[in-house]
This record gives C-alpha cells, sequence and structure tokens, in this order.
C-alpha cells in the first residue's frame, strides 16, 4: 500500500491534468501486464505498432519495465491541465541523467517495492544504456513519438474528449460532494481517509510506503481499470517529481475504434434530438431523467466534435446541435 500524508496545503494543492503521453504510457503498461484488459482494436493496434516500426527498446522499458516497474520519466510531469505532445516527448528527450539513473536502477535491479523480483534485465536496456544516458532518453523520445503517431494520434481527439469530459464530472462532483468524497470514488483501489490518500496494490503485495507530500497530480486514463501511483520519492531521490496517481474515467462507452466517429451510441443520439434548441445542462439532464455530470460527458464530445454549439446566457451555457450534425433526427 502507498500511504501519501497529506496537509492542509496538500490537500489544498491538488490538481487535475490531462497528458497526451501519460496516456501513451498507460497502453504501454497495459499491454505489457493485462493485455486481455484492453479492446481488441487498442491490442491489434498497440502490438503491430510496436512490431513494425520496431520499437523494441520502448516495448522493454514501457511495458512494465524489466522488473515490473516502468520508469517514470516516460510520463513526464504535467505542468498545466492540457499538455502538448511535443512538449512532453521533448522533457523525455532532455530528462536530467541523475534522473535516468536512478529510476533505471530500479528497473535493473528491482524497485523497493518488489526486492523479490527475479526477472533479469533485457540485454537490449543494458546495451542501450551503455551509449549514455543522453543516448538512452533520446532514443526513448524518438520511439515514443513513432508509436504516438502510429497508434494513439488518430483517435486522440476523441480520447481526450473523454478525459477532459471525465475531469468536467470530477469537479461537478467535487462541488457537490466535496474533494474527499471525490477522492474516494475515483478508482476500486483508492482512498482518503484520516488526511491520508491511499493506494492499495494488487491483492498479495506486502509492500508499504509512506510519503509526505505538498500536492498530488490526478490524470485520468481511459487505459487502466484500478488506480496507478507514479513518481515516489523517497528521501535522497534526485530531480525529485511530484506524487502523481492515475485513475480509471468512467466507463460510459467503449474506446473508440479506428474508422468510428466518436459519437456513435444511442446515449448521444437522444442527446442530439433534444438540442433542436437551446437546453441547459440541468434541464437535459432532467428530460432525460440523467446525471448531470453524465450529460457533461456527453455534451463535452459532441461539441469537440462540432456537432453541438454552446453559448452562454446569464449564468447558464446553452447547447443546441448544428444543422445537419450526424446522428441527429
Amino acid at each position: 500500500m502507498i500511504r501519501i500524508r497529506l496537509g492542509t496545503q496538500g490537500l489544498g494543492s491538488v490538481r487535475f491534468a490531462v497528458s497526451p503521453l501519460g496516456s501513451a504510457k498507460d497502453l504501454l503498461s497495459t499491454i505489457g501486464s493485462n493485455p486481455a484488459g484492453l479492446d481488441a482494436s487498442w491490442r491489434a493496434r498497440t502490438t503491430q505498432a510496436l512490431t513494425l516500426h520496431r520499437l523494441g527498446l520502448l516495448a522493454v522499458v514501457g511495458a512494465c519495465g524489466p522488473r515490473g516497474y516502468a520508469p517514470d520519466f516516460l510520463r513526464p510531469e504535467p505542468q498545466t491541465f492540457q499538455n502538448e505532445t511535443d512538449s512532453e516527448l521533448h522533457r523525455i528527450a532532455t530528462t536530467p541523467h541523475e534522473r535516468i539513473r536512478y529510476e533505471l536502477g530500479s528497473a535493473i535491479s528491482g524497485h523497493s517495492w518488489d526486492p523479490h523480483s527475479t526477472r533479469p534485465a533485457p540485454r537490449q536496456l543494458l546495451q542501450a544504456l551503455a551509449r549514455g544516458e543522453g543516448h538512452f532518453a533520446q532514443r526513448l523520445a524518438d520511439e515514443m513519438a513513432q508509436f504516438w503517431h502510429a497508434v494513439l494520434a488518430p483517435s486522440w481527439p476523441a480520447v481526450q474528449a473523454r478525459l477532459e469530459a471525465d475531469v468536467t464530472a470530477r469537479a461537478s462532483e467535487i462541488a457537490r460532494y466535496g474533494l474527499a468524497e471525490t477522492l474516494n470514488h475515483l478508482a476500486p483501489n483508492l482512498q482518503w481517509l484520516d488526511g491520508e490518500l491511499l493506494v492499495h496494490l494488487r491483492s498479495g503485495s506486502a509492500h508499504q510506503m509512506t510519503l509526505d507530500a505538498n500536492a498530488v497530480i490526478m490524470t485520468p486514463s481511459v487505459f487502466i481499470d484500478r488506480a496507478v501511483f507514479c513518481a515516489a520519492e523517497p528521501a535522497g531521490a534526485p530531480n525529485p517529481r511530484t506524487p502523481l496517481i492515475v485513475y480509471p474515467t468512467v466507463r460510459i462507452d467503449a474506446l473508440p475504434q479506428i474508422q468510428e466517429h466518436p459519437l456513435i451510441g444511442e446515449m448521444r443520439q437522444r442527446l442530439l434530438a433534444e438540442l433542436h434548441q437551446p437546453r441547459s445542462t440541468t434541464e437535459i439532464a432532467q428530460r432525460l431523467y440523467l446525471s448531470p455530470a453524465t450529460v457533461s460527458y456527453h455534451l463535452q464530445i459532441l461539441y469537440r466534435a462540432g456537432l453541438v454549439t454552446r453559448t452562454r446566457r446569464s449564468r447558464h451555457v446553452l447547447y443546441q446541435r448544428r444543422a445537419g450534425a450526424a446522428g441527429a433526427p
């Protein structure tokens, strides 16, 4: 179990972010640890890209690492709510050498969370590292860029819309029920208890770590089914990072397929039917007997796809479908 102790300042500094390369790392980790948990099209796209583009080093390092720990520098710490892919790739390529040595030491020798791992470090990783930390980081950044453009970029607008809609829904929950209650419902293995944020590890794991933190970053993911903790920073770690927790998005619809339009689904067709005239999120929720958070999630995707407009009138935001919107009656 990971125990994060947050004081008043830390709780007030909890923030949410969306990271494109964070999503790529989640996809890589899942294909390495639980491929059956991925939609078949994502699984096929991922394995095909890793093979055709010969992204062997990325597969070794990113897919849970040689000893079950994938180095955190593949997921740059989000600087803002929305982060640019090119900026994140640059930060991977320019990771400080001491940070690379620190994290790869855990990947090769075994992380402190799992000192009993006996899997040997792959020769490919050791050979790449022998050319120096700078070369190692640049090569991983290059392979991550190829992976991103081959696998995630075609579907990123739909995936990003889902991630942002999830954060919007969480913001609504915080406003209604408070931050503590919202944190308790982000993932089945995440718990807020007596001023501490607890991340329960897989069943059977007896490893524990306690950290004092002044902030925590929360990032949603469509590729995981439980909370994942990143950037453990024991005393003496070089270039320490803010603790980051990846949590699963609310599973309302299946992930977008390669050629699918993000609007496919009965729910959004019902929303489009209601939007023949301007309506607010609350009004639509009442008419369809849905929660405002659910309606907000779908409206964000419709808006990002350019199928609805939104205008502010007094204190309300009104949505209306565009003429000729796909799926509208």
